[in-house]
């Protein structure tokens, strides 16, 4: 609770009862000026420019979003909404032209349990054996991740994924204790990667 984490900074680090280990994160401090900017384009909805992977573009800011240690920028590109790596981003220019922010693209970024938002998904069946199924039971570490018990105690893990990249690196950590049931060509892919 918020009361119980207020305590523990008030006390002396020999009085404190936890200790949380810091997640790993990318050094943003060279980004520290984007970072003003960004935040102020997105309060004052103003068009940011900029180069992005080589390519010229002209987004409307939203939001910046922290993932597994590392921020982005999520904008409407042509009204397609994307996510942009705050460290790749070169040459940012915050445009005098205003915008009013899409309230259904203020909702898709509220709802979303990832940072992928693509509309379009793929169901993927999971077999995670009976000696690791409680890591996947005790916290999501996929997508709209949903599972039960199957009678012979493995774990059959449904996931909705927009990308392989939110899958296939975690059937890797994972192995040899996960299947990819379904869809086949995914499993295939993990293979291959191997």
């Amino acid at each position: 609770s918020l009361r119980f984490l207020l305590g523990q900074l008030e006390k002396t680090e020999a009085e404190r009862s936890l200790r949380v280990q810091p997640t790993p994160h990318e050094d943003l401090s060279e980004h520290t000026p984007v970072f003003g900017q960004l935040q102020e384009a997105i309060q004052q909805c103003q068009l940011c420019h900029f180069v992005y992977k080589d390519k010229p573009r002209i987004v409307q800011p939203y939001r910046l979003l922290h993932k597994n240690g590392v921020w982005y920028l999520a904008a409407a590109e042509a009204e397609v909404l994307k996510i942009f790596s705050i460290s790749q981003l070169q040459d940012l220019r915050i445009g005098t032209e205003r915008f009013t922010h899409n309230p259904a693209q203020l909702e898709r970024i509220k709802e979303a349990d990832d940072i992928w938002f693509t509309t379009q998904t793929t169901e993927v069946l999971l077999r995670v054996s009976p000696e690791v199924a409680h890591y996947f039971e005790r916290r999501q570490l996929l997508p709209q991740q949903t599972q039960h018990r199957d009678a012979d105690e493995s774990l059959v893990v449904r996931t909705h994924i927009n990308h392989p990249t939110q899958l296939l690196p975690v059937g890797r950590f994972w192995m040899p204790h996960v299947r990819i049931l379904s869809p086949q060509h995914l499993h295939e892919d993990l293979v291959r990667s191997l």
